[in-house]
């Protein structure tokens, strides 16, 4: 299917519905996962509203998903996954392609935890806080990352801190490798290429029907517990990421 490019107000419509079904979906996914937790203490509840809230969005803005290599996602191991960012819509491409593989928690700015209902959820089900601009304020939150990976679920990082200006990989953060070192778990590397295109940066507006592919290539590691071993992981994974993309 040819890529559309949105009138002015269509690109209006399609983000104000994809906000409003990001917000007001909440209100019924929130209670019905809240109530679940007592029978459901790994959370599965969460997981499949989590898929169908990050489908919904993709499907409103016109979004088309494709995922490629899912299976490298094995559905009894916990991974760090690392992926590129190239839009706000990296989040729901990488949940709808993954959840159904390995339970999955993101790691996301402070600022979105304070954003009514997603935030809320974001804390209530387990996803973890950091402040980019202070290793020191985004220690508990990567130290929840490390016991979180061990014990329950794989965790998202996007290693490059921000979306990318331009669609390009910029230099990639070593929390995330240090993390997968200490906590002994493989890092899963993912391509995310087609969402700059339909929701860049620079616009606040969904521009234009797309394909999203998610890539999910094979595991790195188990690293060793060194400082030099999470630092070539990064750069490994950084260029196995950066030669995916189109």
């Amino acid at each position: 299917m040819p890529e559309r490019t949105y009138s002015r107000p269509v690109q209006v419509l399609r983000t104000v519905l994809a906000v409003g079904w990001a917000m007001l979906s909440l209100v019924v996914f929130i209670p019905v996962a809240l109530l679940a937790l007592p029978l459901d203490r790994r959370q599965r509840v969460h997981d499949v509203c989590s898929i169908l809230w990050a489908r919904g969005i993709l499907a409103l803005v016109g979004a088309r998903l494709t995922v490629r290599g899912a299976e490298q996602a094995f559905r009894d191991e916990r991974y760090i996954i690392v992926a590129n960012h190239q839009s706000l819509l990296d989040a729901m491409a990488v949940v709808a392609a993954l959840q159904p593989r390995t339970s999955v928690r993101m790691v996301a700015r402070r600022g979105a935890f304070r954003i009514p209902l997603i935030g809320w959820a974001m804390r209530l089900f387990g996803h973890i806080s950091v402040d980019p601009r202070s290793m020191r304020a985004s220690l508990p939150g990567l130290q929840q990352a490390q016991q979180g990976v061990a014990r329950r679920w794989s965790t998202v990082f996007f290693p490059e801190g921000t979306r990318s200006p331009d669609g390009k990989v910029r230099p990639f953060h070593n929390s995330a490798f240090h993390i997968a070192s200490r906590a002994g778990v493989r890092v899963l590397p993912v391509t995310v290429s087609g969402a700059f295109e339909i929701m860049p940066r620079h616009s606040n507006f969904v521009l234009r029907t797309g394909e999203i592919q998610v890539l999910v290539h094979p595991a790195v590691g188990p690293l060793e517990q060194t400082h030099d071993a999470a630092v070539a992981a990064s750069t490994a994974c950084q260029q196995i990421i950066e030669a995916a993309l189109p």
